[in-house]
C-alpha cells in the first residue's frame, strides 16, 4: 500500500509540515496506527509498521488478505498515523 501523501501534520505545535520535512520525521520511526472504513462504515484500526521507501514514498507493511488492505482498496483515502516510541513524544497524522 503505497499513496502519495495528500496533506500531513506534525503534531506538537507545527502545522502542516513540507514532505521533507514528513519523511524525516517518519525515516526513524516504524510504529503506526492506520483507520480504516469497513463495508458498513464502522472504523477498523490496525497497527502496521511503517517507512519510507527508497524513492521517498510512504510505505506500511501489510499483506493482501488483511482487512486493512481491504478497507483502504474500497475507500482509498485513508490516514496514517505515525507514533514516535515514548507515548508523550511528537508523531504525526497523515492523510
Amino acid at each position: 500500500m503505497s499513496h502519495q501523501a495528500e496533506h500531513a501534520e506534525v503534531i506538537a505545535g507545527t502545522p502542516a509540515a513540507c514532505m521533507d520535512a514528513l519523511l524525516d520525521f517518519v525515516r526513524p520511526r516504524h510504529r503506526a496506527l492506520l483507520p480504516t472504513r469497513r463495508t458498513d462504515g464502522r472504523p477498523q484500526a490496525s497497527p502496521p509498521t511503517c517507512g519510507v521507501d527508497a524513492p521517498g514514498r510512504l510505505v506500511v507493511s501489510t499483506y493482501l488478505e488483511r482487512a486493512k488492505t481491504r478497507n483502504a482498496k474500497r475507500h482509498e483515502r485513508v490516514s496514517l498515523v505515525v507514533l514516535s516510541a515514548d507515548w508523550d513524544a511528537p508523531w504525526a497524522h497523515i492523510d
